[in-house]
């Protein structure tokens, strides 16, 4: 269980008001040390994970055995979501997280969410809203970062 004051600094849950309760219920603090990883690619995507500190390079297997990795990004925003894999079909993770440094997360069972966006179509509605938020910057971060690798 995390505190409703904690839930309420995180921008995927703003407008969610009634669910805080439950959804401070459901979360569990978590901390990666240093080089831990949090999951890989392909991976079954069953949790979704929110910065409380530190931070999590995001990271993309380039090799068949998936040994070798490219960075993609780093997240150490208060906040930043990590894992919206897992709300959407086919629940499996895009993308490898790793702690770039001691990082202390907030976890929650994505099951939980996918059956609070079925049952309240709102609520599904405004995380949603949040997810494309969060897929656009990371899809405009990813290609800001391919330009520079391609250069001129």
């Amino acid at each position: 269980m995390i505190s409703i004051e904690i839930l309420r600094r995180f921008p995927l849950f703003v407008g969610l008001d009634k669910y805080f309760r439950d959804l401070a219920m459901e979360g569990e603090e978590i901390t990666l040390k240093t080089d831990e990883w949090l999951f890989h690619e392909g991976d079954a995507a069953d949790f979704i994970y929110l910065i409380l500190s530190g931070s999590i390079e995001l990271k993309m297997a380039h090799d068949s055995e998936r040994i070798h990795h490219a960075h993609l990004s780093t997240l150490s925003v208060e906040g930043d979501t990590i894992g919206w894999s897992a709300l959407v079909v086919p629940h499996l993770y895009s993308f490898c997280a790793i702690a770039a440094k001691d990082t202390r997360l907030v976890k929650f069972n994505a099951a939980y969410i996918r059956d609070l966006m079925e049952e309240d179509r709102e609520a599904g509605c405004i995380l949603m809203y949040r997810l494309a938020q969060i897929m656009r910057t990371r899809m405009k971060n990813m290609h800001i970062r391919f330009a520079s690798l391609v250069g001129p």
